[in-house]
């Protein structure tokens, strides 16, 4: 019997979950390819995301995907603002529970920022809100966490400096992909191909370092 893979997409700001590539992917990974795994997409529809705050969005994810339903078999996949949001969350988990709490599947960053080029009042909330890397990555595995920028991304110009900040942070495997802009097409191979590395990979650990 295949493994059931659970995928929690978080979209970027003001985004829904029939925007971009997020339909494309669920039909994707949903339609059976490989008898070893079996998927299930969860496209979320993330609360007043037009204008979003990091209390709302940790609390969302508290309620879509508590604590004691993370595991091997949840991965996440957050788009742009969606990465952070995945980040604090992670991290207000690692905190409050015991460092031997199981980690999750893996960790996919596809337009992750930690500064834009032209902030403006909403978004300097996100840039300048502390985050404990450190707890977040006691609840990814060692090489799971997984980051995809683009070289002309309108937003942040100074990818290369973002990719340093990634590696750095959180240990990162970081892609830097050509001519993607902000990652909005409605298909996208590399991020499903991304997602099926993370998924079908043996991690090497299951508990949280």
């Amino acid at each position: 019997m295949s493994e059931i893979k659970h995928i929690y997409v978080v979209p970027r700001w003001g985004g829904f979950a029939t925007d971009d590539w997020y339909p494309w992917l669920q039909k994707q990974l949903e339609t059976p390819s490989d008898p070893a795994f079996t998927y299930q997409v969860h496209l979320l529809s993330m609360p007043a995301w037009d204008l979003p705050t990091i209390e709302q969005a940790t609390n969302y994810l508290a309620s879509v995907l508590p604590p004691e339903h993370l595991n091997q078999t949840s991965y996440l996949v957050g788009h742009s603002v969606g990465c952070l949001a995945i980040l604090h969350y992670l991290a207000q988990v690692a905190e409050k529970h015991s460092t031997q709490m199981p980690q999750v599947g893996g960790v996919l960053c596809v337009a992750g920022w930690f500064s834009v080029d032209s902030p403006w009042h909403d978004i300097l909330n996100w840039i300048h809100a502390p985050i404990d890397y450190d707890a977040a990555r006691r609840l990814i595995p060692a090489r799971k966490l997984t980051v995809l920028l683009s070289d002309d991304d309108p937003y942040t110009s100074g990818y290369q400096e973002n990719k340093q900040l990634w590696v750095e942070r959180l240990d990162s495997n970081v892609s830097i992909l050509h001519n993607r802009q902000h990652f909005g097409a409605q298909l996208d191979s590399d991020i499903l191909d991304a997602i099926r590395e993370l998924a079908e990979a043996p991690a090497e650990s299951a508990v949280a370092r």
